[in-house]
């Protein structure tokens, strides 16, 4: 992206919507390789360390728990997991909302 400056709050929306599409917390690769998003230092020089960072702590909570139970998924998966390779977002992909809710919505009693 250009040299436009942003406000804080077009950066965490800009970082909500990138964490909202990949279902986890954006890193510096995930950042610099979207040609839609200014480059991972501007995100730091407004946050910090995203994982520190007061101002992202709601984002961070939501969409760490979201990766792990995204893990959780893909090892819970019929297929063999070790050979299958594929994201869970792509196995995700093959069923409806409402066909995963139970499992997401189950998440905290089936992990602990």
């Amino acid at each position: 992206m250009s040299d436009k400056k942003y406000t804080e709050e077009e950066l965490y929306q800009l970082l909500f919507e990138k964490a909202e599409a990949i279902e986890k917390v954006p890193g510096v690769r995930e950042i610099n390789s979207d040609p839609r998003l200014p480059n991972y230092e501007v995100f730091k020089e407004c946050f910090g360390n995203f994982r520190k960072s007061y101002k992202l702590k709601e984002l961070v909570q939501e969409f760490s728990l979201l990766n792990k139970m995204n893990g959780c998924y893909c090892l819970d998966c019929t297929k063999n997991p070790e050979k299958c390779k594929l994201s869970p977002l792509t196995c995700k992909s093959k069923y409806t909302e409402e066909e995963l809710k139970p499992y997401f919505e189950l998440f905290d009693t089936i992990v602990f």
